[in-house]
């Protein structure tokens, strides 16, 4: 709901106080050339200048109408009918006045004011709401150099307040014909209007949020980092021109969703973002945000490249621990020499840590898990040896092997099982093999 305030103190907040004397001394000016009808036609105009409640004073001017329908100073009553309306918050008779107004003299300030500055306040997106609310803000735009003139200035007024009025009007037609354009969803049109408001006002916190929208909108997806630019800018801006703090915070709530969104989690990059679009109005050229996937894809490239064999097993081990792994063990994975060749890498065999053997010496079963540098010790892979392995190994040690897939369980425990032919298997120890165990002396008999 738009704040309820009488014209006078409205209008001074938004356009300043020489703009009230063109709006409303025209009437003071008017009674020199026009005449009233007889005195009570003049008592009844003082009745209504001096009333201070609105509603009263609508009753007034009611009576004044009834009375006096053909008065001569009928466009000067329609004003004060426009500042009654403006004060009770009665928003569509005000409109419907305003352009009677317009219908007599088309560069009337007042009327053009009202209208461009409700067809933005009361969200109306209706097509007739629209396309009359763009006419009269256009007409307000291309009018201000007349209305604002030199000579029309008037006395008392400073060359300051008489420029800040006219700029004031100003951002209120561009920003009207920004909002209408973008209701009418014509976003490239709507972004000419934001840029040249931002232009004039970098820090409207409104406008930025708007430039978001209507960029998102769009659908570009090589623009998504330029929308985001503008939604950190708009929920960052505080002080003059931000937005109020309620909605700053909303929006501020709505940034950290779509960055993380877009990018992933990054209380770093998001702080930076925030820094970034505070020391500029609009993105530097090349500005770019990686996505999520992205950096996923970066990640898994470094990865793959600086532990190649564990990359190739996890790949494998995520088919086979699928919902179809079984099928895909049977139809991808049984029979296949493994790894073969790893693609960029000099590697040719898979890499585990022993988590057992079998038998505890001299063995031909060897227990792996795949992760060399993690603490899980959990067999994943057997290796079935052509020959035995002499000796003993110490869990842990690094066994690099190259087999073809014999056997795969998916339940109760995970397990694909290798034949390791000999020479397929490197990083075991070095030792003796270990002696059978000795026979003990048997008595000698008697001859």
């Amino acid at each position: 709901m738009i704040e309820e305030v009488t014209v006078y103190s409205r209008v001074s907040k938004l356009i300043g106080i020489a703009c009230i004397v063109v709006a409303l001394g025209a009437l003071a000016q008017e009674q020199k050339k026009k005449e009233w009808v007889d005195r009570a036609e003049f008592d009844l105009y003082n009745s209504v200048t001096g009333e201070a409640a609105p509603a009263k004073k609508i009753e007034l001017l009611n009576q004044w109408k009834q009375k006096y329908p053909n008065s001569q100073f009928a466009q000067e009553r329609l004003t004060l009918y426009v500042n009654a309306y403006a004060a009770t918050a009665k928003y569509a008779e005000l409109i419907d006045t305003a352009k009677q107004i317009l219908q007599i003299d088309p560069k009337d300030l007042t009327s053009l004011y009202w209208i461009t500055s409700l067809t933005r306040s009361l969200g109306n997106t209706s097509p007739d709401a629209l396309d009359s609310g763009e006419k009269v803000a256009l007409t307000l735009l291309n009018s201000l150099d007349a209305i604002f003139a030199a000579d029309k200035k008037p006395a008392g007024t400073s060359d300051d307040a008489w420029k800040k009025a006219r700029d004031d009007m100003e951002m209120l037609s561009l920003k009207t014909l920004g909002w209408v354009t973008m209701a009418k969803k014509n976003n490239a049109g709507a972004e000419k209007y934001f840029v040249r408001i931002l232009s004039k006002a970098p820090n409207d916190g409104e406008v930025t949020y708007w430039m978001y929208t209507v960029i998102r909108a769009a659908g570009i997806r090589e623009r998504n980092s330029e929308a985001l630019f503008y939604l950190a800018r708009a929920a960052s801006l505080t002080g003059a021109g931000a937005l109020p703090e309620d909605q700053r915070k909303k929006v501020d709530d709505f940034f950290v969703k779509a960055y993380v969104s877009w990018h992933g989690e990054d209380a770093e990059g998001l702080k930076e973002l925030r820094k970034l679009s505070l020391a500029s109005t609009s993105p530097p050229a090349g500005f770019r945000i990686k996505t999520a996937a992205e950096i996923a894809i970066e990640q898994q490239n470094k990865f793959m490249k600086e532990k190649p064999q564990l990359a190739f097993w996890l790949g494998i081990k995520k088919e086979l621990a699928a919902d179809q792994g079984i099928q895909f063990f049977q139809e991808r994975v049984k029979g296949a020499a493994l790894p073969g060749k790893i693609e960029g890498t000099e590697y040719t065999k898979m890499k585990g840590k022993l988590v057992a053997h079998r038998p505890a010496a001299n063995p031909k079963e060897l227990i792996l898990n795949m992760d060399t540098e993690g603490p899980a010790m959990n067999g994943e892979v057997t290796l079935r040896l052509e020959a035995p392995l002499r000796g003993r190994a110490d869990t842990g040690t690094v066994i690099e092997f190259e087999g073809v897939a014999a056997e795969f369980a998916k339940e109760p425990s995970f397990m694909l099982t290798f034949e390791v032919e000999k020479g397929g298997l490197s990083g075991w120890p070095a030792q003796a093999a270990t002696p059978p165990p000795a026979k003990k002396a048997g008595k000698k008999g008697k001859k």
